[in-house]
């Protein structure tokens, strides 16, 4: 029955103030670099990119580093890390969304057109099935595609690549081993 390990870990700063002041700040850089890019005239045509997944990185490995220095000694174990850019993620993928809603509806009002061109480009180059049944899909995807649709999609990818993250972010930048509890 050892099969399971449980760990015994001290939660040793706040983590939770840093869920929103380190996802905000995460945030509003990934908004940022959407803005930047379409200012450098490569606008975005899905609601996330590696570009984002890359920022959303880097920005969790930064401000998990300043977190981790706060703290006496640098103490940290892999639990708290975790735990710390989960929430990051999570109000990142808010802020994130909030800020695609607003980008598609203001600032790239061609976003939606420009996914929906780059979706049927996809289907034309791998559909298997008839040619009926790709322009079915193709025709589903017009309909169901809004800034809105993008703007949760976006927020929700953001979370998701945030479990992956956080799990190397915590690999990389743990300090302490967890200790094991010993059965009674």
């Amino acid at each position: 029955m050892g099969l399971i390990k449980r760990y015994e870990s001290e939660i040793y700063g706040d983590y939770k103030k840093g869920w929103l002041l380190y996802g905000l700040y995460t945030g509003l850089i990934m908004s940022f670099s959407v803005l930047f890019r379409y200012w450098l005239t490569y606008p975005m045509d899905t609601p996330s990119t590696w570009t984002d997944n890359i920022i959303l990185f880097l920005c969790m490995f930064v401000f998990t580093y300043l977190y981790r220095k706060k703290l006496y000694c640098g103490n940290v174990f892999f639990k708290e890390i975790y735990i710390l850019n989960l929430g990051v993620g999570v109000v990142a993928g808010a802020i994130y969304g909030l800020f695609i809603w607003y980008y598609g509806s203001c600032v790239d009002t061609d976003l939606v057109q420009r996914y929906i061109d780059a979706q049927e480009h996809i289907y034309i180059n791998n559909w298997q099935g008839t040619t009926e049944d790709m322009n079915k899909k193709i025709e589903e995807i017009k309909n169901l595609t809004t800034v809105p649709y993008l703007s949760i999609w976006g927020g929700i990818l953001t979370v998701v690549t945030s479990f992956m993250t956080s799990f190397i972010v915590a690999l990389l930048l743990r300090t302490q081993k967890n200790v094991v509890r010993q059965k009674k």
